[in-house]
């Protein structure tokens, strides 16, 4: 192992270290909690968050079981949790039951508007997770498709393949693409892979599809308008944090990329621990 491995790993360590699975002894009442919803992204972002706040010198425990983002939600806002990621757009159909809002800015004021009391969210990182539709360069070429507003110049009919299964409102947002049936595979290479076979339109998410390594001769369709905006935050319990734990979130929002988690994603899904990941990417960013 080379000296700068060496260092990586140590440091990794470290965070490990700080950043503890249980509470015990007096910590139980004083640790700060960080929780998650189970998903790779929401795991890996957890760590990351942690990690930072465990910089700080306070003490941080993350919970070994998962809960549903509205559970989370309802946890930070009875002080049974000290923070969790989320993104804007799911918390904003969570809060409202008729978002109107789907540019980032948007979404993000109206999310701050119609959080709980003693509920805050921190500064946006440079994450997406928004939905969008992956087509194969060829064809984008030869339909003169620029943008979603452009989809319907494909031939119609065409199936759209996912790894999950989309929300109403997101297939709504893409139904000016008069596609044919959803069709689901089990993995985002999977996904890149038959888009650019061709005969097919792919919706996946940001992070899904930059967690690809091989995106050669497929392209994902801009929007100004629909799917909603999917931007990674940390929402907290606003009485739990001071001055130097905001800043370590700050930091963290001004230098996380959608293309920084989608690979420490890619490498928890292949087995990777999210503590580890998100530690060696801290240690290298500073954040």
């Amino acid at each position: 192992m080379g000296i700068q491995q060496r260092i990586t790993a140590v440091v990794a360590a470290a965070v490990i270290g700080a950043v503890s699975l249980t509470a015990c002894g007096n910590d139980e009442d004083t640790a700060l909690t960080v929780g998650h919803d189970g998903s790779a992204a929401s795991r890996t972002a957890a760590a990351v968050y942690a990690g930072a706040l465990a910089r700080t010198g306070i003490d941080v425990r993350s919970t070994a079981d998962s809960a549903a983002q509205p559970d989370l939600l309802e946890q930070v806002a009875s002080g049974d949790l000290g923070l969790y990621p989320a993104f804007t757009g799911d918390l904003l159909v969570q809060l409202t039951p008729a978002p109107k809002a789907v540019a980032a800015e948007d979404v993000l004021a109206d999310v701050n508007r119609s959080l709980p009391q003693n509920v805050s969210v921190g500064d946006p990182a440079l994450v997406s997770d928004r939905w969008q539709i992956l087509a194969p360069q060829k064809a984008i070429e030869g339909a003169d498709v620029e943008s979603l507003a452009d989809c319907g110049k494909f031939p119609a009919g065409l199936p759209l393949v996912a790894t999950k299964t989309p929300p109403v409102s997101v297939l709504d947002a893409v139904a000016v693409c008069h596609h044919g049936p959803v069709k689901t595979v089990e993995t985002a290479d999977e996904l890149v892979t038959t888009v650019r076979a061709g005969g097919v339109l792919g919706l996946t998410t940001a992070l899904d599809a930059a967690s690809v390594p091989d995106l050669t001769d497929v392209q994902t369709l801009k929007s100004d308008g629909a799917p909603i905006a999917q931007q990674l935050v940390p929402v907290y319990a606003s009485g739990q944090l001071e001055k130097p734990q905001l800043k370590a979130l700050s930091r963290v929002a001004g230098e996380l990329t959608t293309a920084d988690l989608a690979q420490m994603v890619r490498e928890v899904r292949e087995g990777s621990d999210p503590r580890v990941v998100a530690g060696q990417w801290l240690s290298t960013h500073g954040a």
